[in-house]
């Protein structure tokens, strides 16, 4: 009887089930933040030097002329 009366409690007393809901939310809200911050910004992007030669992982290309 006593996993009966669990179930039955637990569908009495529906607050476990909306604070896990509403930690699930925020918690999907704050990835999607992070995501969104990551897509829309360009912290990624190398900065912007005064102009070089076209370099290939440190190689110098120069053409000969």
């Amino acid at each position: 009887m006593g996993r009966l009366e669990d179930i039955a409690e637990r569908n009495l007393n529906p607050k476990h089930q909306r604070e896990r809901s509403i930690v699930g939310i925020t918690l999907g809200l704050f990835v999607l933040l992070i995501l969104g911050l990551m897509v829309f910004t360009n912290l990624g992007a190398r900065p912007t030097d005064p102009p070089r030669p076209p370099h290939v992982d440190g190689v110098l290309l120069r053409s000969h002329k």
